[in-house]
């Protein structure tokens, strides 16, 4: 559910064109700020286990204009940002191999200083390098001709920003934050995602190519499967089924942690569905390989009529509460690495898309205001000991 190139470039105008009225707006309407003079606030270690998407401040932070969203972030306990690193997008049409450093370094230097570590999602190749036809290409993303590719780019990245990256050593007065999880591509169970239709045993050839180029640089770097989803798209492969073809193409040693895009009708069911998901790589050999929910949420609004499985008003406060509690919970019997709340902010409609739930899953409006669901995930986070 991560955003296109042409839609961070919006997101970067939004930004830009909004950051001084989003940072007023936050600040008015975080949950406690009437009372902020009357009494102390304790500062928050942030919680490397949790997470969330912002777009937003990744384009406010790269373009230069600041973000109030990562202090707010930073105050709810956040440790994490994953983050999407759009290949197509950061090379500004420059070439693969011309990375704008000066972009993604603002970015990895601002959430080092506020203590958040960056988990990168490695997606979107140049279309000159994807098996994209010339005329009569789908909307959506294809893979690269080189399913080596993604791991090339993730090596590029790992040698600037991994556990001995450049970017640390030139710049030793910002804390050491480096980059040691790479998530490898976004749903390739969808067709959007893996034009024209989702191939497994394409896909896991992709995953083991990218841990070799990226471990030989980073040894100890941790390898994560795309977020897969449950979901009931026309042409998407189930999850369960994606699963199994995975490791009959041989996944077995091709990736570290299995990513699930956790999307569940209530907040007890997220764990419910993780718990069942361990089962299933424990039937494949997988025993000692590591979960993350990349994704999970509920929009407390949405265009489907009747409302959609995960549309549910009202309760979207107290299920993120719920699947945040019950994940921390059960994390050492799932051998749970993490999770990722999605999204931080509502989100516009992405180009050429439509209006769906998915835009306003955010514990903020699309304006700034702090929907009553995030003073739910701030006690969540702020009750795991």
């Amino acid at each position: 559910m991560l955003v296109n190139g042409a839609m961070l470039r919006r997101a970067i105008v939004l930004a830009l064109a909004t950051g001084v009225l989003a940072a007023a707006l936050v600040v008015a309407t975080l949950p406690g700020r009437a009372h902020a003079a009357s009494k102390a606030i304790l500062p928050v270690t942030p919680n490397s286990f949790v997470g969330v998407v912002s777009e937003d401040t990744f384009a406010s932070l790269g373009s230069g204009a600041g973000s109030a969203y990562l202090d707010s972030i930073r105050s709810a306990g956040v440790g994490l940002l994953r983050q999407k690193f759009d290949w197509d997008f950061l090379t500004f049409g420059n070439g693969a191999a011309n990375v704008n450093w000066s972009y993604l370094d603002r970015f990895i230097t601002a959430t080092a200083q506020q203590g958040i570590t960056v988990m990168p999602v490695l997606f979107d190749p140049p279309p000159s390098m994807t098996t994209a036809p010339a005329q009569g290409a789908l909307r959506g993303n294809y893979p690269p001709a080189d399913l080596g590719a993604i791991g090339d780019f993730g090596a590029m990245l790992a040698a600037h920003y991994g556990t001995n990256g450049s970017f640390w050593a030139e710049n030793p007065q910002i804390p050491r934050h480096p980059i040691t999880a790479w998530q490898i591509w976004n749903e390739p169970s969808l067709p959007v995602y893996w034009e024209p239709r989702p191939n497994a045993a394409a896909y896991v050839q992709m995953l083991r190519l990218a841990s070799q180029k990226i471990k030989a640089v980073d040894p100890n770097a941790e390898i994560i499967t795309a977020g897969l989803p449950d979901s009931r798209i026309k042409g998407s492969v189930p999850l369960l089924k994606y699963i199994k073809q995975m490791y009959r193409a041989g996944a077995a040693g091709a990736f570290d942690t299995l990513a699930v895009n956790g999307y569940a009708p209530t907040g007890r069911g997220v764990p419910k569905l993780i718990a069942h998901i361990r089962k299933v790589l424990d039937h494949y050999g997988g025993r000692r390989t590591a979960l993350r929910v990349s994704e999970f949420g509920w929009a407390d609004r949405g265009p489907e009529h009747p409302r959609g499985r995960f549309t549910v008003g009202r309760k979207q406060g107290p299920y993120t509460y719920q699947a945040i509690r019950g994940l921390w919970k059960a994390r050492k019997r799932l051998k749970l690495r993490g999770i990722v709340y999605y999204d931080w902010r509502d989100q516009p409609v992405y180009a050429g898309g439509k209006n769906f739930w998915g835009l306003h899953t955010g514990l903020l409006s699309i304006n700034g205001q702090a929907k009553p669901a995030l003073r739910w995930f701030e006690k969540a986070v702020r009750s795991l000991r």
